[in-house]
């Protein structure tokens, strides 16, 4: 509606594809938390490039009272401080996250991990991870790879309710959360985190959003759009022609 709307355009000149996401990892998820050091644990995790637009601060403050009814617990945060934000203040907002850790007395319950991450390690976290969170202060975020990537390999999902995560979590709206609101997101985390079976019945039903995401789907959704694109200008057999002789077939979508 907000394109119809600002750029004066008909319904039937938009198409939404949703954001790709890889599948998860063939590997059995009980070897993947052993060998990640995850045993034990219940394990939420957020990745990415670091900076305030993150809200990191927010979950690391309604910690203390998840801790106390789920001493298991574990906030994985992983990712390198973004370069532009290390160009204008180095370090500090990780630096002040590490204090606000030491001031809670949460140094055996959250972990900064400050490095690259490869695809097939990032997929590997994310699949071993009990509940991925996104607790970002911006609501007009319009999309979110780290969200599409944990919901991917079927993740449950906290997530404050900006514009990508209301779309893609629609029907799951108990997942959304304000943004500061401390003790909503305290009672929400110790509520799943407490309930194996909670997470479960979570867990099936992000797997069923997530294969939707899939890049293999996705990738047939574009070549259909490009074949209705190319098919309202040189009807339809030569528009399957053209694909079928432009497709890059290094680029399989089967991939």
């Amino acid at each position: 509606s907000y394109l119809t709307r600002a750029f004066n355009l008909p319904e039937s000149k938009i198409f939404y594809i949703p954001h790709g996401s890889p599948k998860p990892l063939s590997e059995e998820r009980d070897r993947l938390r052993r060998r990640l050091g995850f045993e034990g644990r219940k394990v939420m995790f957020t990745f990415g490039l670091l900076n305030r637009g993150k809200g990191i601060e927010s979950v690391i403050s309604a910690l203390p009272g998840v801790v106390r009814e789920v001493p298991e617990t574990l906030y994985v945060i992983a990712g390198q401080t973004h370069p532009e934000v290390k160009k204008r203040e180095g370090e500090a907002y990780r630096e002040e996250l590490q204090e606000m850790i030491r001031r809670l007395g949460l140094e055996e319950n959250v972990r900064m991990i400050d490095r690259y991450f490869s695809e097939e390690e990032l997929i590997a976290y994310l699949t071993a991870c009990d509940l991925y969170v996104t607790p970002y202060p911006g609501m007009q975020q319009i999309t979110s790879g780290t969200l599409a990537y944990a919901v991917g390999v079927g993740r449950p999902v906290l997530s404050t309710p900006y514009e990508h995560a209301r779309d893609l979590l629609r029907g799951c709206e108990e997942l959304l959360l304000p943004y500061g609101d401390t003790e909503a997101w305290e009672r929400q985390l110790r509520r799943l985190l407490a309930d194996d079976a909670a997470l479960r019945q979570w867990e099936e039903r992000i797997r069923k959003i997530g294969e939707t995401t899939h890049w293999p789907r996705v990738g047939e959704q574009h070549l259909q759009l490009f074949a209705k694109l190319c098919s309202e200008t040189d009807g339809d057999e030569k528009a399957k022609e053209r694909l079928e002789g432009e497709v890059n077939p290094v680029a399989s979508v089967s991939r």
